[in-house]
């Protein structure tokens, strides 16, 4: 019994640690200091005009890392809306990036430079103050896969069945469905 408290008191101060890493490590700094107004500068323009462009998906941006895996170091952030440029040679549901900064990105952050389309239908937004937990099965008491922030957007897989939600974007688990709401 003690061993599960201490299971789940690490598991809180892992949430905690990453809802803080989350929220104070800011997704929103562009990704080129010296410029951050992207819109006009040549390199934004050839990225709008090649077929290989693709525009970072989330609001809150998307991070950008030096090897294909979360486990890579984070090289920096590209805010939403901004255009990048893919290249070939893509990884699993990664796909390297060479504008406006070299490394690797999450497809599922990347949609189409085309004009923004409205948010998929199974789109939610993270709406609980301090995040929501992620666990593993629709249970209370199952683990914890790991925590999403407040305003952080999701891809829900079906329909909530008993409050619970299965997403799979950007973590794959079940979230309470009363701490979502439909995407703007």
């Amino acid at each position: 019994m003690k061993q599960r408290r201490l299971e789940l008191k690490l598991q809180v101060l892992a949430a905690s640690i990453s809802i803080a890493a989350t929220t104070f490590i800011a997704p929103y700094v562009s990704a080129n200091a010296e410029n951050s107004d992207l819109a006009n500068s040549e390199e934004n323009q050839l990225a709008q005009a090649a077929d290989s462009c693709r525009r970072v998906f989330p609001p809150e941006g998307a991070y950008v890392h030096s090897q294909p895996t979360v486990y890579g170091s984070v090289i920096g952030s590209i805010a939403g809306g901004r255009y990048v440029m893919i290249e070939s040679g893509g990884i699993n549901d990664w796909v390297p990036i060479s504008i406006p900064l070299k490394g690797y990105i999450f497809t599922g952050y990347l949609t189409s430079c085309a004009p923004a389309p409205p948010p998929p239908p199974n789109c939610r937004q993270v709406v609980a103050t301090n995040g929501v937990y992620v666990y593993q099965q629709p249970l209370a008491k199952s683990a914890i896969v790991g925590v999403i922030a407040s305003g952080r957007y999701v891809l829900i897989e079906n329909q909530s069945s008993n409050g619970w939600v299965p997403i799979s974007i950007p973590l794959k688990g079940y979230v309470l469905a009363n701490y979502l709401s439909e995407c703007s």
